[in-house]
């Protein structure tokens, strides 16, 4: 019965459950609430509270049945209407199923939900931060990324624009400028699988700035001659061998295998993948985690 304790905040961390230290009941762990602390510390003045989203001590996800689960909500809204907060954290499996029924904190940390109106961030809990320190990166990540947003308000929405070309003339003006650039670009294939001898590119990608454009290849809604086939991979390598510029490929080597298969090589290479593991060797690499990371308000969209 916590919420008769709970004054309101600007942010809820909500854990597992109570423990005990040794006489008295609480959420989280000195060692917990310190890393929670060293986080928020240098983001601003809010305020924040901190709960059990199970209200009994030592319970762990396994002893919760569905009707324990139903129970208990009853208690953890009353915890939520207390502190009435701009923003929630669910830190664990335990704690995200407790408050919007999903499971999978791994594939889940970092995204967007809703409970009742209120934006909720799933975590990872911090005693896993602290038990395996590659998570501390994403945990602090998270973190700052949500209350920039909903606290303070500071994330700008990006705008990008992209076109399909369909059409040689229109492909040929449109890239034109891409093989002559000193202006970075991206580059992103999509292929049929895995197999660079076996499968084949569906589509080419170009982003320069906040225009991208696709160019389909072997795409079974897109036919070229053979003759336009080949003046759309002769132009794609004149972009790709521009040695004015930086090309931005996530796990190069992936795309470059497919690329030269098709005859197509490629110039001054920067790998995001590579550049961040040499920000934080433990952090994942993925592009749904560098996208969490640094542009988590495109998973809206999503």
């Amino acid at each position: 019965m916590d919420q008769q304790d709970l004054t309101q905040a600007d942010v809820l961390f909500l854990s597992d459950s109570y423990r005990f230290d040794p006489t008295e009941r609480i959420a989280f762990s000195e060692d917990e609430v310190d890393l929670i602390t060293s986080i928020l510390g240098s983001l601003g003045r809010f305020t924040w509270a901190v709960s059990p989203s199970v209200k009994c001590p030592g319970v762990k996800e396994v002893d919760m049945s569905p009707n324990n689960m139903n129970i208990c909500r009853d208690y953890l809204q009353e915890t939520v209407k207390a502190v009435n907060p701009k923003l929630i954290f669910v830190c664990g499996n335990l704690a995200m199923k407790m408050l919007i029924k999903k499971s999978g904190i791994n594939d889940k940390r970092g995204k967007q939900f809703l409970y009742e109106g209120y934006p909720v961030i799933p975590l990872f809990h911090p005693l896993s931060v602290i038990i395996e320190p590659r998570h501390k990166f994403l945990f602090e990540a998270d973190i700052k990324n949500a209350i920039n947003k909903y606290i303070f308000k500071t994330t700008v929405k990006t705008q990008f624009e992209y076109k399909v070309l369909t059409q040689v003339a229109e492909l040929q003006e449109e890239l034109a400028i891409l093989t002559d650039t000193e202006k970075t670009i991206s580059c992103d294939i999509e292929t049929t699988g895995l197999n660079f001898l076996r499968d084949k590119i569906m589509t080419v990608a170009f982003s320069e700035g906040s225009k991208s454009w696709v160019v389909p290849i072997d795409h079974r809604e897109v036919e070229w001659s053979q003759k336009e086939r080949e003046i759309v991979l002769s132009l794609i390598g004149k972009v790709l061998m521009n040695p004015k510029n930086k090309k931005v490929f996530h796990n190069a080597k992936f795309d470059m295998k497919f690329l030269k298969r098709y005859g197509i090589e490629v110039c001054n290479v920067w790998d995001t993948k590579l550049m961040h593991h040499l920000i934080d060797e433990n952090a994942p690499k993925s592009l749904m985690d560098l996208v969490k990371i640094y542009f988590p308000e495109e998973l809206e969209k999503f």
